[in-house]
């Protein structure tokens, strides 16, 4: 299992100061702007419902190579079918209360843009006993199986039935019991990154040929800070190493990594409140106001924080199909399930 791990008693200091301070700027916004911006980040809530009583989706069989080769070749665009199904998140049972959970999503393009298409996906929690707070990346590549679909791709599975879908689906494979979800696009993401002058990347010289020519940044080898352009364009690379759509999992943990440390020992305050202005315009939730300054608060007073990012599937617990040029990841769903409950919720 990858595990990147830091735990640092001075810089706790300085993120409950940041911490405070965002609070503090997000009452003043409330103040200055009311309810409006609090409305524009729930807008387009997705509704949660009682969960039904469906068969487990563990009872799908594992794909044979016909049926790798039929969710392989049935990636579709299901705008043009017209097979679009919003999906309401299903209630389940919390899992650890002292743990918050939630699914995160970057689209493609703008935060609001069609077809839906993922760019990066990751699982987030903090648990408050441990102090602990754990990134886990999907590669949009990897196969689930999925009611009313078969096994089909992370990737697919958003843009079919959007964020509930993608929710019910991680749940009915993993029991991980989540409810909250955060999205933004990659247009939106670039424009925070801008607003806080870049975030830092080290690159490899394949790394830095390809922002090169897809960007045009004159950047060698080393580290560096990226804008917003030449950082999504950098998360979204699958093709500067032979790892593919894992690597490009990882190379995403890494700089949410690095980014979170550097901005803690170099956050200018200044930009706190454009950052937060530009962020209610650029990021949809469903989580409330409660939860949330909760979540900051905790945060804020952890004395021994620590991070942890990690790569869905875990090291050995998968496997790697190639279909006429078409790709897949299998995960073992049962080997995941439970270091994917240790990861999340601290279960032994």
């Amino acid at each position: 299992m990858e595990t990147q791990n830091t735990s640092k008693k001075i810089r706790g200091l300085k993120i409950a100061l940041i911490v405070l301070a965002v609070l503090a700027v997000l009452v003043l916004i409330a103040v200055i702007y009311g309810a409006s911006l609090w409305n524009s980040i729930r807008q387009g809530l997705i509704p949660t419902v009682q969960n039904p009583d469906r068969e487990s989706v563990a009872n799908l069989a594992t794909p044979s190579a016909e049926l790798f080769d039929e969710a392989l070749r049935t990636d579709i665009d299901y705008y043009e079918t017209g097979e679009i199904q919003e999906v309401p998140i299903y209630e389940q049972a919390k899992i650890d209360k002292y743990t918050i959970s939630m699914a995160v999503v970057v689209q493609q393009g703008k935060i609001d843009s069609e077809p839906r298409q993922t760019d990066m996906i990751f699982l987030v929690s903090y648990n408050q006993l441990q102090q602990k707070l754990s990134i886990v990346a999907l590669p949009r590549d990897m196969l689930l199986p999925t009611h009313d679909y078969g096994w089909k791709r992370v990737g697919t599975i958003y843009a079919a039935g959007g964020m509930g879908l993608l929710i019910n689906t991680i749940n009915d494979c993993f029991n991980l019991g989540i409810q909250n979800y955060v999205y933004t696009g990659t247009e939106e993401l670039a424009a925070l990154t801008d607003v806080v002058k870049g975030v830092p990347a080290t690159l490899t010289d394949s790394e830095a040929a390809y922002l090169h020519e897809k960007t045009g940044a004159n950047l060698s080898a080393g580290t560096h800070l990226l804008s917003g352009e030449q950082a999504v364009c950098y998360l979204s690379d699958r093709v500067s190493d032979a790892k593919g759509d894992l690597g490009r999992a990882e190379k995403q943990l890494a700089l949410i990594y690095d980014t979170f440390w550097y901005l803690t020992d170099n956050f200018d305050r200044e930009t706190l409140f454009p950052l937060f202005y530009k962020a209610f315009n650029a990021v949809r939730t469903n989580l409330d106001w409660e939860t949330l300054s909760g979540l900051a608060y905790e945060i804020a007073v952890a004395e021994d924080l620590t991070v942890a990012t990690i790569r869905l599937p875990f090291e050995d617990a998968y496997s790697e199909i190639a279909l006429d040029g078409a790709y897949a990841i299998l995960p073992e769903i049962e080997k995941n399930k439970i270091l994917l409950q240790q990861v999340l919720f601290g279960k032994e």
